[in-house]
């Protein structure tokens, strides 16, 4: 029972109020269809036709704002990072939590249970060239992937339709001269699905919900949340929710709430689509308990 999992930077569960939760005022129809119609906002666990939304405490019991090197830490391992080191840390892993990454994350685990595992984005050229210079920076996901010898996507990948940039669209990779399609968002979703039927277990990456809560920029927070819509409508169009699982989730709140300078300390929504949802919700009550739960549901013998 495959599980593919969108993690989106920066995402919160913020306040029913559209003067500063822009989730109330853009249209977002994929979503709001999987929420029966209803925007998602801080509340209590729901549960929907189609989704079970859980609200999922990203503070982690460590004062301070939440970040995203410990949030994503913690979500990839199981282990509480903020606790570990003593502090929220980000945006990139420190000496401290690489060695956390580097030692039982989802990737790994699910590979030593035999279970064949993902990473769909893809990297351009330049970002390879750094590796070689020993100078690419990498946020706990794409490290936790390096940890565990999961391999990074290139641009060959990417005209294959095999991987997905973190711009979706390629409009980004095409400006810098990338011989690459130009595709919709819609369509990125499709080929990631696509891809995610071959793997037990599949992660795409996705920032710029973080960078629009950070640029507070209307225009620009609509486009991402409308990229964002299209990206799961088109997931969905090429995935079997009677056999597969989607798990949606992030590291800390941001773009929920325009009144706030920075991150939030709201909860952060994991969406769970597709079979299984019934029995992996229960499980789930901060960033800690994701990767334990995705595990325990693809080894269940």
């Amino acid at each position: 029972m495959p599980v593919l999992m969108l993690f989106f930077d920066g995402w919160g569960l913020g306040a029913n109020d559209p003067a500063s939760n822009p989730f109330l005022t853009v249209p977002m129809p994929t979503l709001r269809e999987l929420l029966d119609g209803s925007p998602p906002v801080r509340g209590e666990y729901r549960e929907f036709k189609h989704a079970t939304l859980v609200p999922t405490d990203a503070t982690l019991g460590v004062p301070g704002l939440p970040q995203s090197a410990t949030g994503q830490t913690t979500i990839f391992t199981g282990v509480n990072a903020a606790r570990a080191i003593g502090e929220h840390l980000g945006p990139y892993p420190n000496a401290a939590l690489r060695k956390i990454l580097a030692h039982d994350n989802i990737f790994q685990r699910l590979s030593a249970a035999n279970c064949r595992v993902a990473f769909a984005n893809a990297y351009p050229p330049i970002f390879f060239e750094r590796l070689a210079r020993n100078s690419a920076r990498r946020s706990a996901t794409s490290y936790a992937a390096f940890a565990a010898g999961v391999r990074y996507r290139d641009i060959d990948d990417l005209r294959a339709g095999r991987a997905v940039s973190g711009f979706v669209t390629n409009e980004r990779w095409i400006a810098f001269g990338a011989d690459v399609p130009l595709i919709t968002a819609r369509q990125a979703g499709q080929n990631l699905a696509r891809l995610a039927r071959e793997y037990d277990f599949t992660l795409f990456e996705y920032f710029l919900t973080d960078a629009a809560g950070h640029r507070a920029k209307p225009d620009f927070t609509a486009f991402v949340l409308a990229e964002v819509d299209q990206l799961l409508a088109g997931v969905l169009d090429e995935s079997d929710l009677a056999q597969s699982s989607i798990v949606l989730t992030s590291d800390h709140g941001n773009l929920e709430d325009t009144s706030a300078k920075g991150h939030t300390l709201n909860p952060v929504p994991t969406l769970l689509i597709g079979a299984g949802r019934a029995s992996l919700a229960p499980r789930i009550h901060s960033l800690a308990d994701i990767t334990p739960t995705i595990v325990s549901h693809l080894t269940a013998k």
